[in-house]
């Protein structure tokens, strides 16, 4: 076999530039272990730019042992993504080792795209075999072929298809979100070194102070006897966010249109304007003991960020100018300031989709998914009472699944039907719903808002996956007292997707966890099937030729079974077949591996132990099932039952080194002890 001389992954771009490759990396492996399915992530050129998770062992050995095997799977990837960004949707195709691999193209910005590899997983045999024979062009001996094909895994494709929309709906929001993330926090470091240099240490003493220093040096240079500013909230609305003087209570809530003749005219002129007519100041929504206004538009260039309003002061020519002046640089710092938050809020939002993502990378119990996804909503709008719900599939109601301020067991017998009050028709419609005043905005509900809630204000926000709705989430009573705003929604507007995958990666989770148990249990007695034993049989049998350690086997049959069933009937043979595997379970270890092995004949697998230690657990298994009693339906009144197993046991090494042989020696030591008169244990040997 050809060595490769050091050959190395290269990477055009720096992902780690761009994303937290470590948290990237941990969220990959849990996808690839949860999706049971080999993972990396690409550049747009077929580099490699993290590790795989679950690398499939002839992938990982072509670009190991091979001169070529990394340039062949580069340029496989090259041309595979290309096609995939071209159709912008995952592509699937079959490689240079008849491998079937998926692309999942993801676009960060208009420069960067990366893309997802998936896969590297056989079909058919037949795809294998086909491989074999170019398997030389590789540098592939035969020994190496035969290992191979002694772990070799085919994939059903019914099931691989499904893999590429799954793995693109949880993980592209993620790859992004963490980009989106990264993109905010350096252009905040950014525009705080902008800030530091421009307005040196005025914006760390935060919006409230920094208003202080403008209000104080108004009172010094132009004798100000109350002022206020204004920031634009919703569309032509602006509302006071700060107030000071004598009349500071009177107009701290002070709200205007710019549908407002002299609000227009400034917003329009860009000029500060004066109004001294009382009918005037009444009709702009001023209190009493208000008798005149000036106001100065906070614009950088065609953007007003707010207005500075002056009360009650008689303004000289030179005063309005320097004013003017101000409220000029109060729009910087205004501009500055909103920035700031915006980005904050950014990376507060992104910070809370790393958690519930964090949450689910380890696969927590459906209880503890619940609980991260409603803690992180309620965190987000800062909020101290909240609740998640989703459909019961037994009766096809909505049911309280997580709560926050309240004991969820208060409220696990609440169900609530589609279309039914409010929860119920935001799960109907789909659509989110943001309640200010629930007694004033809901009147049809005639009731007042209930006691445990300290404000009138809610949202609820539907989780969707599509067009599907598969949850709800409520949340009330802001920590602040404050209604809930637009802000708020869109916040959790962009939470309730990466809420919503994480609830479906968690139910895809449980499902494919499901199919596994059953896909390796007898459905019967629960122990594990046969084709799950002699995988279990192959491990051990390769781990003592590897290590030289010991492991036994047990075969056990039902002594006169088929005369049991025959006499008492199928449905006793049923009760038989469970308590002798209770039984069984009862008495071996938690290493051990016990299996129906095929109608009245179990197998067990005892690791890291020689018959003369296995013994005792067999003499345990037997006493186990010599002390079973029950009543059959067809056993006359007063009569128990009672039944016996033989057992054979059987060594590796020291008995057999392969498979075939270990089970044939077992089978003929447990046909001695029924030979030796049942309810027997024979060693192979003895």
């Amino acid at each position: 076999m050809t060595k490769a001389n050091n050959v190395k992954d290269s990477a055009p771009i720096t992902l780690s530039e761009y994303i937290d490759l470590s948290i990237w990396n941990e969220f990959q492996n849990n996808l690839s272990n949860l999706s049971d399915i080999s993972l990396a992530i690409c550049s747009s050129d077929g580099s490699l730019l993290a590790p795989p998770s679950r690398e499939d062992s002839i992938c990982k050995l072509i670009k190991k042992e091979t001169v070529n095997g990394r340039e062949f799977y580069r340029e496989s990837y090259k041309k595979a993504i290309a096609k995939a960004v071209l159709r912008a949707e995952p592509y699937v195709y079959k490689c240079y080792t008849n491998q079937y691999i998926f692309v999942i193209p993801v676009i960060l910005n208009n420069q960067i795209s990366v893309a997802i590899i998936g896969g590297h997983v056989y079909l058919s045999e037949d795809d294998f075999k086909e491989f074999t024979k170019k398997a030389a062009g590789f540098g592939l001996n035969e020994v190496t072929i035969h290992e191979i094909e002694k772990r070799l895994k085919i994939v059903q494709p019914n099931h691989f298809f499904t893999k590429p929309n799954i793995i693109k709906e949880i993980g592209v929001p993620f790859l992004r979100s963490l980009y989106l993330k990264s993109f905010y926090e350096k252009k905040y470091y950014h525009m705080q070194n902008v800030i530091d240099v421009t307005t040196p240490g005025l914006l760390k003493e935060g919006q409230e102070n920094i208003y202080q220093h403008i209000f104080n040096a108004m009172t010094v240079l132009f004798n100000v006897d109350t002022a206020c500013i204004m920031e634009r909230h919703g569309k032509g609305i602006y509302r006071a966010v700060a107030a000071f003087g004598h009349k500071k209570s009177a107009i701290s809530d002070w709200t205007v249109s710019d549908s407002l003749d002299i609000i227009n005219k400034i917003l329009s002129s860009k000029r500060h304007a004066n109004c001294s007519n009382m009918l005037d100041i009444q009709n702009m929504g001023l209190p009493q003991g208000i008798t005149s206004v000036d106001i100065f538009p906070m614009a950088t260039g065609n953007n007003i960020f707010g207005l500075l309003s002056i009360f009650n002061t008689k303004l000289t020519i030179d005063s309005v100018k320097l004013l003017a002046l101000l409220a000029n640089q109060l729009s910087f710092v205004s501009e500055e300031m909103m920035a700031d938050q915006y980005i904050k809020k950014k990376i507060k939002t992104f910070d809370a989709m790393e958690e519930v993502y964090k949450a689910i990378a380890p696969m927590l119990e459906q209880e503890e998914l619940h609980n991260a996804i409603l803690n992180q909503a309620t965190e987000l709008v800062g909020a101290e009472q909240g609740s998640l719900m989703l459909l019961d599939n037994e009766d096809k109601d909505w049911s309280i699944k997580a709560s926050k301020g309240i004991d969820i067991n208060i409220l696990e017998n609440i169900k609530v039907k589609t279309g039914e009050g409010i929860s119920g028709t935001v799960i109907e419609k789909g659509v989110p719903v943001i309640v200010r005043d629930i007694e004033s905005e809901f009147a049809s509900l005639a009731r007042k808002n209930r006691a445990r809630y300290k404000t009138k204000s809610f949202v609820s926000m539907p989780l969707k996956v599509g067009s599907r709705t598969i949850g709800i989430i409520n949340i009330s009573d802001k920590i602040t007292g404050e209604v809930f705003a637009e802000e708020d929604l869109k916040l959790l507007t962009s939470f309730s997707s990466y809420a919503s995958i994480a609830l479906e990666c968690g139910t895809y989770y449980r499902m494919a966890e499901d199919l596994k148990k059953i896909s390796v249990t007898d459905p019967l007695t629960e122990l594990f099937n046969r084709r799950y034993f002699q995988e279990r049989l192959f491990e051990e049998i390769e781990r003592s030729k590897r290590h030289n350690e010991s492991f036994t086997l047990f075969m056990l049959d039902i002594d006169d079974f088929k005369l049991f069933n025959d006499k008492y009937g199928h449905l006793a043979g049923d009760e038989v077949l469970k308590k002798i595997a209770y039984a069984i379970k009862d008495a071996i270890r938690s290493i051990d591996v016990a299996s129906r092995f095929g109608g009245e004949e179990f197998s067990i697998i005892l690791p890291y132990t020689n018959k003369a230690n296995s013994y005792v657990i067999a003499e345990r298994i037997r006493r186990n099932v010599e002390d079973i009693r029950f009543i059959g339906s067809n056993v006359p009144a007063g009569h128990l039952l009672s039944v016996s197993v033989s057992i054979g046991i059987a060594e590796a090494p020291s008995d057999a080194v392969s498979i075939e042989e270990l089970l044939d020696k077992a089978d003929k030591a447990m046909y001695l002890a029924k030979a030796g008169g049942k309810n027997k244990i024979v060693s192979y040997g003895q």
